[in-house]
């Protein structure tokens, strides 16, 4: 994670956390990062994870999320894939595919993006 926070830096990028109604979400025009404090500290670097794609990938087309549910929903995958296999990664790629699929609610498409 030192790298995320490092690249976060880089780019002026202010992590806040909050109590919140929803997990976290990114306001780019502010250049921050909000996340629930009242999530576990794991749940808090699944969304800090999901946010970075979204601030690094996602920044300059920030007007289509809202403008389009054809965007936001790939935004979103795009934001969870980059989340997912990060943690893989971070696992050495251990982990069990149905937890995965059901604790994120996920479909079965998924289990192919996630080999």
């Amino acid at each position: 994670m030192k790298d995320i926070y490092d690249a976060l830096r880089e780019k002026g990028i202010e992590i806040v956390t909050i109590s919140l109604e929803k997990d976290g979400y990114y306001n780019p025009n502010l250049r921050m990062m909000f996340v629930n404090k009242e999530l576990s500290d794991e749940r808090q670097k699944e969304i800090i994870l999901h946010e970075f794609c979204h601030a690094i990938d996602h920044a300059e087309f920030s007007c289509l999320y809202y403008d389009s549910s054809v965007f936001r929903l790939k935004m979103e995958q795009e934001a969870t894939a980059y989340m997912m296999n990060h943690l893989i990664e971070e696992s050495g790629g251990i982990f069990d595919y149905s937890t995965v699929l059901e604790n994120y609610k996920l479909g079965l498409g998924w289990e192919c993006k996630l080999r």
